[in-house]
């Protein structure tokens, strides 16, 4: 089986005393406040299937939601042949998780 997992970010351009609960990053497309969730799923004979979709909020980083989700992959009764992952992963922290997992991975570099 293989694995993905992505990082969306969806601007939010309403009041701004509304983003308590929303996701707050670096300035991007004129905002620095997000809808933002991460995704999980596995490639299965070219078909999709969805294993994990998680809220991010202010304290997470995607070193925290990849170890979240390899804790999810460690619990299924599978053989994991390669995670792909988007370019939000690209960190030290990140690539050194996947190392201590022993599984082949794939990151776009930026």
């Amino acid at each position: 089986m293989e694995v993905c997992a992505d990082l969306h970010l969806l601007p939010y351009y309403g009041d701004e005393d509304d983003t308590d609960a929303l996701y707050h990053s670096e300035a991007k497309r004129g905002t620095t406040a997000f809808y933002a969730y991460a995704k999980l799923y596995a490639r299965v004979k070219n078909k999709r299937y969805t294993l994990a979709v998680r809220r991010l909020e202010d304290d997470d980083t995607a070193s925290s939601v990849l170890a979240e989700f390899l804790g999810v992959l460690d619990g299924l009764d599978t053989k994991v042949k390669a995670v792909y992952l988007d370019r939000g992963f690209y960190d030290s922290k990140c690539l050194t998780l996947l190392q201590a997992h022993n599984v082949a991975y794939a990151v776009p570099i930026i």
